[in-house]
């Protein structure tokens, strides 16, 4: 009887847990409630590129002034660095008034649009409610950002999605259907003209970046987001609304557009590369030279940017560096083979035509990839081209070596034809 005793007074304790619980945190909403999608334009710095999403509830009779962020993250993580480029660092939900975020983003220049829901009094309370348990327990406020798939506009998404059921339907846009992530991606750094950051990012990302999306997908955009939300429907009593009553600009920003000089792009710094490769191609053709500190040089550095492409398959969680192609081009072993050519004429001259048959081959399948997504790849790949065709194919000298060699064996020949004819005589 003691320990049915003390079992009824444990379970009368969760049970008055559980309720203080919900009177706790599950506040009741106001028929005046306000719940709206602010988007923020993107910003000039890379971290900016895309934008950013807040979902905004506000309740003036009961005080509510909560605009929620699913995009922040503490440099007071351990190892905050290593956990970034690992793709492991846990990313957090936060929330303040309004206005804090409108200060900082008119500070910053960045353009804020409101769009209020129509939403029924029950869907903005399961709204809220969500939000809120979600907040308070910190292994839901705490996850793991996945930059396509999990992030701070496919969280509200997922948030205005759930909280309607199936009462809403995003009306279709051709434009934002039949893409990639990749390709939504490259718009966004292109627009901001963040050229290196595009070559960079386009070099990292593996095959499930150029996976087939639809519109529902696209939303990882905030700007998707807000176009998608705009031409939602809401059906209610068997009508139909749209999903965003009213759309607005928080304030007014100076639209500017600051393209870099020609100079400072990647494009041009590759194209100078491709130049300067078939320039020295010519000038070692001419003097029937190979070239290997050249080289050494190009493919010694692409075959930094292989390894580093290695690590980021294999040894983060990012998801979508695996499978990578672009290691088709980017070989890793080119170091450390190509620190083993040499240009005295020993042994291991003849592997090497072997080897940059090898190469081209794979430069040749790497290049077909790039042309898809990378045009300002596409110099530095042809650069590589041309000097693995040049060794395996039409390098001058290595071609005149075997023809002197064949020259001096038929020399000899005939000088022991000669001397036998001599021979001959004297008897």
């Amino acid at each position: 009887m003691k320990h049915l005793y003390i079992i009824r007074k444990l379970l009368f304790f969760i049970v008055f847990l559980l309720f203080a619980n919900t009177i706790l945190f599950a506040q009741k909403l106001s028929e005046s409630t306000k719940v709206s999608l602010i988007t923020v334009a993107p910003g000039d710095e890379l971290n900016d590129a895309f934008g950013h999403t807040l979902l905004w509830i506000y309740d003036p009779a009961n005080g509510i002034d909560k605009a929620y962020n699913f995009g922040s993250y503490t440099y007071d993580t351990d190892n905050f660095y290593w956990k970034f480029v690992r793709g492991q660092l846990p990313y957090q939900m936060d929330y303040y008034p309004l206005n804090v975020f409108q200060q900082y983003y008119q500070k910053h220049n960045r353009k804020m649009t409101e769009q209020v829901m129509s939403l029924a009094v029950a869907q903005k309370q399961l709204i809220y409610d969500n939000l809120e348990k979600t907040y308070n327990n910190p292994e839901t406020r705490n996850y793991m950002y996945k930059f396509y798939t999990d992030n701070c506009s496919t969280r509200i998404r997922d948030a205005l999605m759930v909280a309607c059921t199936d009462s809403v339907h995003l009306h279709n846009i051709p434009a934002m259907n039949d893409s990639t992530y990749r390709q939504w991606m490259n718009k966004c750094l292109l627009r901001k003209h963040h050229y290196w950051a595009a070559v960079g990012m386009n070099a990292a990302l593996g095959t499930p970046a150029d996976k087939r999306i639809l519109q529902f997908d696209a939303c990882y955009i905030p700007e998707n987001l807000m176009k998608s939300m705009g031409a939602a429907r809401r059906m209610s009593n068997r009508r139909v609304y749209y999903f965003v009553k009213s759309t607005q600009d928080l304030f007014p920003v100076m639209v500017t557009d600051d393209k870099p000089l020609f100079l400072l792009t990647p494009r041009f710094w590759f194209i100078a590369l491709l130049i300067f490769t078939f320039y020295r191609t010519y000038r070692h053709w001419k003097k029937r030279q190979k070239g290997y500190l050249f080289d050494k040089i190009l493919f010694g550095l692409v075959g930094v940017v292989g390894w580093v492409l290695m690590f980021l398959w294999f040894g983060t969680d990012h998801g979508v560096t695996n499978y990578n192609m672009n290691l088709l081009w980017a070989f890793p072993f080119h170091l450390p083979i190509i620190f083993w050519l040499s240009q005295d004429k020993t042994a291991r001259d003849f592997w090497y035509g072997y080897y940059f048959i090898f190469v081209a081959i794979l430069i040749a399948m790497g290049l077909v990839f790039v042309v898809q997504y990378s045009f300002d790849t596409i110099p530095l790949v042809l650069s590589l081209m041309v000097r693995a065709i040049y060794h395996a194919a039409f390098e001058r000298e290595h071609r005149m070596t075997n023809t002197k060699f064949r020259k001096i064996i038929k020399g000899r020949r005939l000088e022991v034809i000669h001397l036998e004819h001599e021979q001959s005589l004297e008897e």
